[in-house]
């Protein structure tokens, strides 16, 4: 089960991710999104055409 804190991330990335044109941005907050949900990183990574790094570099700075 999700922690408050990560529907609270999930929230405020869905939003974001709503009003935000900006391709590169909309790819970071997607890794992070679904980061967040648990889909495998090798996943993400594949779906988004991105490196593993990417994904840990940018849930970090979220």
């Amino acid at each position: 089960m999700m922690q408050d804190n990560q529907m609270e991330m999930l929230s405020i990335l869905g939003e974001f991710i709503k009003s935000n044109p900006d391709a590169r941005e909309l790819k970071r907050a997607l890794a992070v999104r679904l980061a967040l949900g648990n889909t495998p990183y090798l996943d993400i990574a594949e779906l988004l055409g991105v490196h593993k790094s990417f994904i840990t570099f940018w849930k970090q700075e979220f």
